[in-house]
């Protein structure tokens, strides 16, 4: 069941490019996605960080005009990977997840990894490993447009 809402969610988020991963700004939560190209409403002072479907980081910074996040190609495998991570960095259920034994978030070292194990429903262990992940990425950094 976990497997088959993975798999409905990315057929879902398919089309889109980035994950929120984290936001200064309250109007735009973790989990949220966006296509690449789309111009996003963030004001100077407010920063997202966003996971692209390739897995690499971009930090987007607001400016008077908002921000228009980069253009970048990803795949199929990829966007279904995002979609996979969303799940993860997204507000969690208010279901309790299945048992089973899980593998400690200090092995699941890449994001194929990170992704199996939440779809075999370690939905914890994802989460710790994802978020030491991110820590240990640096994120591009895009300034907002000068009109």
């Amino acid at each position: 069941m976990v497997f088959a809402a993975a798999l409905a969610m990315a057929g879902a988020a398919a089309a889109r490019d980035y994950v929120v991963v984290g936001s200064t700004d309250p109007a735009i939560a973790r989990g949220q996605t966006f296509e690449a190209g789309s111009r996003l409403a963030l004001q100077p002072g407010r920063t997202l960080t966003l996971m692209h479907a390739s897995g690499s980081l971009v930090t987007v910074k607001g400016g008077a005009t908002g921000v228009v996040l980069p253009r970048r190609q990803g795949n199929q495998a990829e966007a279904d990977r995002l979609a996979i991570m969303r799940a993860i960095v997204a507000p969690p259920p208010s279901r309790a997840t299945r048992g089973g034994i899980c593998p400690g978030p200090e092995a699941l070292t890449t994001l194929d990894a990170i992704a199996q194990a939440q779809q075999a429903g370690c939905r914890t262990a994802a989460t710790q490993a994802l978020e030491t992940w991110i820590a240990g990425q640096t994120p591009e950094e895009v300034e907002a447009p000068q009109d």
